[in-house]
């Protein structure tokens, strides 16, 4: 049996440092700790992009267009649900200076030797 207390804080942990990496424009930060594997499905095209180089890739041009400041990339509402050998998360994402969240975001996880890992992704909007 897991500690899902545990195993939550190890994963918010690595969601935080991932925002924070974000923030800072630190592509290497934003990519760490995902799969080679990772799926991730985005607003801007591609809508699906598989593997961590492609990966890499939506964050040079996300880099690019950013807004910096306060709330550039701030998670809020930020939920975790921990199993034995998987996760997920959900909240809502302030973007680009937003005072209310504009976004959405779903990650999944799996553990892989005993590490926390991002293996998927899911940035959404509303629409209208």
């Amino acid at each position: 049996m897991t500690n899902a207390t545990s195993d939550e804080g190890k994963i918010r942990h690595l969601v935080e440092r991932w925002a924070e990496a974000v923030r800072a424009r630190d592509i290497d930060g934003a990519v760490a700790h995902h799969t080679n594997d990772i799926v991730m499905f985005d607003v801007p095209m591609p809508l699906m992009v598989k593997g961590i180089d492609d990966y890499r890739k939506t964050w040079e041009l996300f880099f690019e267009n950013m807004f910096a400041g306060p709330r550039s990339f701030e998670l809020a509402d930020l939920q975790i649900m921990a199993g034995e050998s998987v996760a997920f998360a959900y909240g809502l994402l302030h973007i680009g200076g937003s005072q209310e969240p504009v976004g959405r975001l779903t990650l999944g996880f799996r553990k892989v030797s005993s590490e926390w890992l991002i293996a998927h992704e899911h940035h959404s909007y509303p629409v209208g």
